[in-house]
């Protein structure tokens, strides 16, 4: 086999960017980690580490839709500047609290849900500038791949290095780290390029109409509607089982922070081979049929996973797990930017994708808190991935007809003839 660097990477302002970010995202998932197991440790309650899960994302849901209307109107750039700044004063708050001792629960919450606005803004602007910054349309599959290959990669690397930090050094550690990690995107933010984008006169209208706008075109063009759909599924079943593993890691395999680790760390390998995969694809037809294969694989994984008991057999499912949940939502990712033809909605529309994580995932938090304080994570693991299985059965029903619909956009993209 031989490897060709993705075209998109051959721009030194698309390289820049993700790179950069990829390292902010090192530091971004080795502190939900921390969170996490630190929660579990001070309280041993599985319903408080869902109530924190919910608040680090609950606000993704009441403002993310607005926040696209808002990307459509504001400058990226600086946007990405003031997030990223401001992720770096709330990490560095944590590092404090936690290394004077005064870190609690209500402190986790409070900060949590700081952390949470500032993603509402931070994941869906990331994404908007993105096919801004490559010089061909037919390259946004190819920038949009790697993008999603380079942070997996960091969410591979993170989970390894946080267990052993917080077994080690405690939680304190990986949230210095993360403060740190911001840096170097804070100057690929400041040398990138971007090209201006031509506002229509009706974004100067009401705002509330714009996000009107923004929900309608998603719910009567199919494809986006289905992949939203499933996306939800996916998010709200299948994403929550991270918030679990520091209870399936003490209470079924008996485990500490290091069994933590490598269960994340077999997750995040899977994640970053779907991200060599879809890299190494270099195009974008079939990403709808890798959607509907991948979210129906995945809801086997975690159906068989919750019944396992051993180490060595868990880890190798995590990896599949880790590997079809990236493939799902890295797909329809990907997916989404390439179908959106009108650039003025680009940002409304990628936010509404963006509530799926920062304002569905809170709520699949919560309920799968409760679910496995009331019937064990086992059977709530096994009950996440039937719901998957089913909505990857109805989104399968629609494939025929959403090729069909995005065909001829591929042919005005270049991508096919």
């Amino acid at each position: 086999m031989s490897f060709e660097l993705p075209s998109a990477l051959k721009s030194p302002n698309v390289a820049c960017f993700v790179i950069g970010e990829s390292l902010s995202f090192f530091g971004s998932w080795m502190t939900q980690i921390a969170l996490v197991w630190l929660v579990y440790q001070l309280t041993n309650s599985a319903i408080l580490v869902g109530i924190a899960g919910f608040t680090n994302q609950a606000m993704g849901l009441v403002i993310t839709p607005l926040v696209g209307v808002l990307l459509d109107r504001w400058n990226l750039r600086y946007v990405l500047l003031t997030t990223q700044l401001t992720s770096i004063v709330l990490s560095s708050t944590l590092t404090f609290l936690t290394l004077s001792d005064r870190i609690t629960v209500t402190w986790i919450i409070i900060i949590g849900t700081l952390q949470g606005t500032v993603k509402a803004f931070d994941l869906p602007a990331r994404q908007v500038i993105i096919p801004r910054l490559v010089e061909k349309k037919a390259d946004i599959y190819s920038a949009m791949a790697s993008h999603s290959f380079l942070i997996n990669t960091a969410k591979f690397v993170s989970p390894m290095i946080g267990g052993l930090l917080i077994a080690s050094s405690g939680a304190a550690s990986c949230f210095l780290v993360d403060s740190i990690s911001y840096l170097p995107f804070l100057s690929a933010i400041l040398t990138i390029q971007v090209k201006p984008v031509l506002r229509n006169s009706s974004q100067k209208a009401n705002i509330w109409q714009n996000l009107k706008e923004g929900f309608v075109f998603a719910y009567e063009f199919l494809p986006i509607k289905s992949v939203l759909a499933l996306q939800i599924v996916i998010c709200f079943m299948a994403m929550t089982h991270v918030n679990l593993m520091p209870i399936f890691a003490k209470e079924i395999l008996n485990g500490d922070a290091k069994t933590m680790g490598f269960l994340m760390t077999a997750s995040a390998l899977g994640s970053i081979v779907s991200g060599i995969y879809l890299v190494s694809r270099k195009q974008a037809i079939g990403l709808e049929d890798i959607v509907a294969r991948s979210a129906a694989i995945l809801g086997l994984s975690l159906i068989v996973f919750s019944r396992i008991e051993n180490l060595e057999i868990c880890l190798v499912f995590m990896f599949i797990i880790g590997m079809n949940t990236s493939l799902t939502l890295a797909s329809i990712s990907n997916f989404l930017q390439l179908i959106i033809v009108d650039e003025n909605k680009r940002g409304r529309v990628t936010s509404i994708f963006t509530t799926g994580f920062l304002g569905v995932l809170p709520f699949g938090n919560l309920f799968f808190g409760g679910l496995a304080d009331r019937i064990g994570v086992t059977n709530a693991l096994l009950f996440g991935g039937a719901c998957c299985i089913v909505g990857a059965y109805f989104f399968s029903r629609k494939l025929g007809t959403i090729k069909r619909i995005v065909h001829p956009i591929y042919v005005d993209m270049g991508i096919v003839t």
